[in-house]
């Protein structure tokens, strides 16, 4: 017969995958009429704007737009020109355990961007792109608190208390920005939008009731040709302020959370040669974890029946640490002959990973920097990867949760035969130490024992290594109770040899 369980119920997000999808895209590419022919080519950068992402069954759907700015010399003695290329992509992983009901957090990066020159009318393009994936899936648990009528069958039992830092909501919110920026005073009329790199960080994310209030600021940087032949960057800082929804139960939880661009428009204003309309689509993706306390039934027998007990696994997870560090990155590109001016300097982020090194944790961080100058003869850029890392002490067995996040626009100057660049770097990690549990499921009411003849009341028994008092209850069938008051003990802590009088 089975016995009716109180059940407890939890709410909350099961994290169902974790891949990593990396793509090459290559497109032959004809300059346009309205641009001049191609003598060199400086630079290729690239913005991969996810504009679908979709669970379906077994597999998700994402789609979107690379978007690749090509900077050249022109042939003769024209101005710096650019030129926009766009790639499609697509993928379609297979993911056996995501549903239509999954939420998929994804973080895009371009890994890299090669332009060859076929000819002064045609180029190559080869860029590679990269996704992390994370889909998470609404569950329910229902945990076994209680085996109802215990005391009519003479059923002991003893609770525990579940904890588990879950995830209790996992979100996503698309929200745009639109807006006139002007020039500061002294920069030169603009004769020409060369490119333009976006980045966004946010400052804080904190729930209040039932909503997740988040803010921060988006980084626009504008590469320009002025009207009097120079080249200059501008870099416009636009703060943002959003609400999203939380769930319910996420007060005080713990919040990771990711920003993504879905669209970016910048074009000159018509009437004014020191404006430009602003237009970003972004996406916010938050998961919020909390920790979660319920009381089960941990263990149960009866000293009158024969139970068959049914068990379940359940994840555990468990916070080690979090936090917020910054690392200073730094290095010295050689250039050929000496820079006079640095143009512009960019960074974006690559791969990521992480390492155990003793006891502690490395995270690492790939950054692409890209500078262009202006040499002795002529325009020119450079291009390097540095891997940053940062160490957590203590944390070398517990992977971790983490994202990168450049803070501020990269800085360079020169350096005798080089440049020499800065940029700051923040690492928001999360380690988590997670394991397997069994809880008590379901109980089965078997036989009722039958009396043994001969069979003494009362046993001497000692107790054994890394026994309790309820593991010997529990295998002579008595009560801990019971066994205290004939053994004349006022404590249930126990000691291994220890002799006790167990009634039968």
């Amino acid at each position: 017969m089975e016995l009716e369980l109180r059940r407890e119920t939890v709410r909350c997000w099961e994290t169902v995958c974790r891949t990593t999808l990396e793509q090459e895209e290559t497109a032959e590419m004809i300059v346009p009429d309205a641009c001049p022919d191609i003598w060199q080519v400086l630079d290729g950068e690239g913005k991969l704007l996810l504009q679908r992402k979709e669970p379906q069954e077994g597999k998700a759907e994402f789609s979107g737009l690379l978007k690749v700015t090509i900077l050249y010399q022109p042939e003769g003695e024209g101005a710096l020109e650019a030129m926009e290329v766009t790639l499609p992509i697509a993928a379609s992983p297979d993911l056996p355990k995501v549903t239509r009901r999954c939420m998929l957090r994804v973080i895009p990066s371009v890994l890299s961007v090669d332009v060859h020159l076929l000819n002064p009318r045609k180029v190559l393009v080869r860029a590679n792109w990269q996704m992390e994936v994370e889909g998470f899936a609404p569950q329910t648990l229902s945990l076994a608190t209680l085996a109802e009528e215990g005391e009519t069958y003479a059923i002991r039992q003893r609770t525990d208390v579940f904890r588990s830092l879950m995830a209790v909501s996992a979100q996503d919110k698309s929200f745009t920005y639109s807006d006139t920026l002007t020039l500061p005073a002294g920069r030169p009329a603009v004769e020409r939008l060369l490119g333009t790199r976006v980045g966004c960080t946010c400052s804080e994310a904190r729930v209040i009731g039932t909503k997740l209030v988040f803010k921060g600021e988006a980084a626009l940087r504008v590469l320009c040709r002025g009207e009097d032949g120079s080249v200059f960057q501008n870099e416009f800082r636009l703060p943002y302020s959003q609400i999203m929804d939380a769930g319910e139960d996420s007060e005080d939880a713990l919040c990771d959370l990711e920003l993504l661009f879905t669209d970016v428009k910048c074009t000159l204003d018509g009437e004014d040669p020191h404006a430009f309309q602003a237009e970003l689509a972004l996406q916010a993706q938050a998961v919020l974890r909390k920790q979660v306390e319920v009381p089960v039934l941990a263990d149960l027998y009866s000293t009158v029946y024969d139970l068959e007990t049914g068990e379940s696994p359940v994840t555990v997870q468990r916070l080690l640490g979090r936090g917020e560090d910054q690392e200073t990155v730094r290095s010295v590109m050689e250039t050929q002959g000496l820079p006079v001016e640095i143009l512009e300097v960019q960074a974006r982020l690559g791969r990521r990973g992480q390492r155990q090194e003793g006891e502690d944790r490395i995270l690492t961080q790939e950054v692409h920097v890209i500078v262009l100058y202006q040499g002795e003869e002529g325009p020119a850029s450079l291009h390097q990867t540095v891997t940053a890392e940062h160490r957590l002490s203590g944390q070398g067995e517990t992977p971790c949760v983490f994202s990168g996040e450049i803070l501020r626009m990269p800085t360079a100057a020169p350096a005798g035969e080089g440049v020499e660049f800065s940029l700051p770097l923040s690492f928001r990690w999360m380690a988590l130490e997670s394991r397997e549990a069994s809880l008590v499921d379901r109980v089965a009411l078997g036989e009722k024992r039958e009396e043994e003849g001969q069979r003494p009341s009362v046993i001497l028994r000692a107790v054994r290594q890394g026994e309790t008092l309820w593991d010997v209850a529990k295998a002579c069938l008595s009560t801990d109770q019971e066994i205290l008051e004939a053994s004349g003990l006022t404590s249930s802590e126990l000691y291994p040899g220890q002799m006790l009088l167990i009634p039968r």
